[in-house]
This record gives C-alpha cells, structure tokens and sequence, in this order.
C-alpha cells in the first residue's frame, strides 16, 4: 500500500496493489486517517501489508486490521537506509575549509585572482555578473573569459527562458535541503491529523516516537521547517587565524613553526588541517607566478 500523486502539487491517493501478483487492486483518492481506516475495513482477508512510513497509514492499519503484520516496502526501506547512511559518513567526514582569497598588489596578479574567485561562483551568480558586465558595454568573448565560462555555456544560458534558467540555478545542496524540508513537513502533516482527530501530545509522543516538545513545535501554526542557519556558511577552526598563517608563507616561514604559533594563538583543530591549507595556498602561488610569466 503507497500514495501517489493525483494532480501534482495539489493532492494525493491511497493506492493497493496485491504483493505477489503485483497488479493493482484498488485506489482511492485520499491518504487521510478516517478515508484510508474505513476502506481497508472493506477488505476483511487483509493478513500483511506491505507500506511506506507514514505514520497515518501505520495507525489506519493498526485500526482495521489490529492483527495484519505491518512491513516496509523495500523501496523506502533502501531510500531511508540510504539517507542515514549517508548523513552518518557527512558527520564522520573531513569538513571543507573556508579559505579567505590572498592578497596582491599587481595588477595582473589583480586580475588572476578575480578569475580564480570566478570559476568558485555558482551559475546563478555568474548570470547576475554576465547582466552586470552587459550593461558595462563589455563583449561576450571579454566575458566568458573574465568568467572562465565556455562560450556555448554562454550561448544556452542566455537563450533560455527564466523558468528554465531558474531550474538550472538548483544546486545539489539545494534539491536535498528541498527534499529534506518535504520529508519534515509530511511529519509535521501526520502530527496535526493526529492531533485533529483528538489524539492527546503525549499519545502522539508516543505513536510517533518524537519528544513531546517535537510534538508542541511542530503543532504551532507559525513552525518553519527550514532551519535558521540554512544557507549561513560556517567558519572552520582555521579561518580565524589566515591572515596570520598568509602572513607567515609570504615570509617563507615553515609549517612546522606556523602551526605552533596559531596554537599559541588559541588554534585547536587538527595539524593536517593547516598542512593541507599551505599546501594549497602553495598550488595558489605557484599557478599565479606562471600566470604572470605567461603575460610577460
């Protein structure tokens, strides 16, 4: 048993579909509580259910048919395990750096630089700087190239219509915050039925497995799925103390000594951390001086 969409973005259904023949049985037009509890009581012979983990269908079962054996449908199962094992190696994983741009004083180096901070920016705001430059009178060769963008990208991404440019503008952290504000909000939803048809918080705690003060949150009217730090970058331990570390390899100071003077400081992330930051400012320093010669 699973919902499915009837009119996207606008409603659901229940649909029924036998486990082992594999064909489709029956369909209604509603996953509420009360609709899904009254049909499956149509089908008295019912003994197991295969499901997805909605909470409502997991309680109109339990109402119908308090004996049926209740099991998860492999799809949901994989996409759920899945999802945990995925969100347990991000937590495991090393963290990305942010590290602050290095300064130069000529004017090509000037230039290099712009270029490389370019190529980290994302497509939607390449297009507002493609916008910018048009209006500056700027060429579209002199643009592709300030912004390390091939010119048939160019071509397609101007070309398109702003709902097509929109969709293109999605990044993966983007689609997966979207899903994960979804997955919240089904929750959230199955609370209030619970709710609605007389059910106390503390016997929804308890159905649903969430803390009451989950439960109290998510019945308000004015709770936001989307948490507050979304789309806030965070600082890693290292940030803090860049501008000294750049300051110490512009004087050609070695690593070993770097590290011990940040830590001193107050530094206490890992020392691969700072060695793979000099490593990288290194490359950085490196490309620029044969960009330079390059242009000499």
């Amino acid at each position: 048993m699973d919902d499915f969409a009837i009119k996207k973005r606008k409603s659901y259904g229940t649909i029924m579909v036998d486990i082992i023949t594999h064909q489709i049985l029956d369909m209604i037009d509603s996953r509420e509580y009360k609709t899904v509890c009254e049909w499956l009581k149509t089908y008295p012979n019912l003994r197991v259910i295969s499901r997805d983990g909605s909470v409502t269908y997991n309680n109109a079962i339990t109402n119908a048919h308090p004996e049926a054996l209740q099991i998860s449908d492999r799809f949901h199962l994989l996409k759920n395990l899945t999802s945990y094992v995925t969100e347990y190696l991000k937590k495991r994983l090393k963290p990305q750096i942010s590290i602050q741009a290095i300064s130069q004083e000529t004017k090509e180096v000037e230039t290099i630089k712009e270029a490389d901070e370019n190529r980290k920016l994302t497509l939607k705001e390449k297009y507002e700087k493609i916008k910018q430059l048009l209006l500056e009178g700027r060429c579209k060769t002199e643009i592709c190239r300030s912004l390390n963008m091939d010119i048939r990208a160019y071509d397609k991404l101007i070309a398109m219509t702003p709902e097509e440019r929109e969709a293109s503008f999605q990044t993966k952290n983007m689609i997966i915050h979207e899903e994960k504000v979804k997955q919240k909000m089904e929750r959230v939803n199955e609370v209030r039925e619970l709710k609605r048809i007389g059910l106390s918080n503390r016997e929804i705690s308890r159905r649903t497995g969430l803390n009451r003060n989950t439960v109290s949150r998510y019945l308000d009217e004015n709770f936001n799925p989307i948490h507050a730090s979304y789309g806030k970058k965070r600082n890693g331990k290292l940030t803090p103390y860049i501008k000294e570390i750049n300051e110490y390899l512009e004087k050609g100071v070695m690593g070993s000594y770097i590290e011990e003077k940040i830590r001193e400081m107050g530094y206490e992330g890992s020392a691969s951390t700072v060695r793979q930051y000099i490593t990288d400012w290194k490359k950085r320093r490196k490309n620029i001086s044969i960009e330079v010669e390059k242009m000499e």
